[in-house]
């Protein structure tokens, strides 16, 4: 399996982003929910990238 390129990195956020608003869709959860539940994740991922060292994860 070959590493991913950074074109493909880059876009994982947002293809992650579009599959769980299809599946919260699907599920029956309001619009409003939706974009809070987005909202809470873009906040998470905003946190965890300013706190990134670079260190690899502990395994």
């Amino acid at each position: 399996m070959k590493a991913p390129t950074a074109i493909e990195v880059a876009a994982a956020p947002e293809i992650a982003r579009a599959a769980y608003q299809e599946a919260m869709t699907r599920a029956g959860m309001l619009a409003g929910k939706i974009a809070e539940v987005h909202a809470y994740a873009d906040s998470q991922l905003a946190d965890a990238a300013a706190h990134d060292d670079g260190a690899e994860p502990d395994a």
